[in-house]
Order: C-alpha cells, then sequence, then structure tokens
C-alpha cells in the first residue's frame, strides 16, 4: 500500500488558489436564478462549498514550510473543521491531492480519500472514494469526473477522463477515457462521453 504521506503531495496550485476555481466552477453550474444573492452568497454558503472550503483551508496550512508555522496553524484550523465534518459528514483526506474545480454537489454521507484527483471532480451524496476491503490502495481519478449519489469507488482503480459514474454505482475496476458506466459491479454502457458540464476553462 503506498505511504499516504509522501504519495499525497501538495501542488502549489492547490489550497486557497484552488478554492476560487472550485467556487467559480459550482456557481456557473448550479446557479440556477442567476443574481448576486443566489451566485455569491447562496452557493458560497452551502454546506458541500463550506466543506471544500474547510479541505482547502488544510491544503493550504500543509503548504506552509515553517514547520512551527505549519503546526500552530493546523490545530487552529482542526477544530472548525471537525465542528464542520459533524455538521456537513463530509470527509476529505486533507492529504489528498485533489485538482481545481472540486465541486460537492450536496453533502452528508461523503468520503473522498483517493490517491489523486485531477481537474473539475463533481461528487454527490453518499459517495465513498477510498480503500477498500482488502486496504490494497486507493483510486486514482482523472479529470472531468461526475460521480452520482451513493456511487463507490474502491481500492487500487484508475479512472480515465471525462467519465459519468451513475449513481449507486460500485466501481472497483478501471474505466478507461470518455465512458458512462453504471451498476453494481458498475459496467460500461456508452462510450464517447462528452459534455460541457464535466469541464470548466
Amino acid at each position: 500500500m503506498p505511504n499516504n504521506s509522501e504519495s499525497m503531495s501538495i501542488s502549489p496550485k492547490l489550497g486557497i488558489a484552488a478554492l476560487k476555481v472550485d467556487l467559480r466552477r459550482k456557481r456557473q453550474h448550479y446557479t440556477r436564478v442567476n443574481n448576486f444573492v443566489n451566485k455569491y452568497i447562496k452557493m458560497t454558503l452551502q454546506w458541500g462549498s463550506l466543506a471544500v472550503m474547510a479541505f482547502r483551508l488544510q491544503q493550504q496550512c500543509r503548504a506552509i514550510k515553517v514547520r512551527i508555522f505549519r503546526g500552530f496553524l493546523s490545530v487552529l484550523v482542526a477544530i472548525p473543521v471537525g465542528f464542520l465534518r459533524l455538521l456537513t459528514d463530509v470527509y476529505i483526506n486533507p492529504k489528498a491531492n485533489i485538482g481545481t474545480g472540486l465541486v460537492l454537489h450536496n453533502f452528508a454521507g461523503i468520503e473522498i480519500d483517493p490517491e489523486s484527483v485531477g481537474k473539475n471532480l463533481t461528487v454527490n451524496q453518499n459517495v465513498c472514494i477510498g480503500l477498500d476491503y482488502k486496504m490494497s490502495g486507493r483510486p486514482t481519478i482523472g479529470n472531468n469526473v461526475f460521480v452520482g449519489a451513493g456511487a463507490k469507488i474502491l481500492g487500487p482503480v484508475s479512472i480515465g477522463d471525462n467519465v459519468v459514474i451513475a449513481a449507486n454505482s460500485l466501481v472497483i475496476d478501471s474505466i478507461p477515457d470518455c465512458c458512462s458506466v453504471v451498476g453494481a459491479p458498475a459496467q460500461v454502457v456508452s462510450r464517447g462521453v462528452t459534455s460541457d458540464y464535466l469541464s470548466f476553462d
């Protein structure tokens, strides 16, 4: 099994800088009534957005090179982050290397503990991404991936770019690029998947 602290290095482009992209992508795709309150207040204060903020803040703390400051800020941040986790029922491994454009459409029952994730991951409620029962490794996820409600991605699988994982699917095998999968275990039901919704430029 890979060493979590070594395999999940923090890119300097993540943290607070990534949060700006996360929120911008969510505002673009989820604002139904395009006014200031909905776009900049409601979208920012949704539980899923707050959980992403907590994760990016932890990333930012981990990127601080001065150990004493990093330790102090990490302890300081741990209190509100822990409280927010109780409220949202969302856990994102703070060591995870997750690219920009992360969107949690809903909250509750979400655990995200991957090996690595590319850009533009969209996650719905009751999703688990992480170790399988063998504890043999974590998923590696590409760019522009949508994970439907109740889906599980477990073990050392590889998920390609532009992939749609349908609700309640169980992914225990690798998935190539540009596919939609459904079922338990998940099976490819369509290929050549492209959608403006999956990406963000």
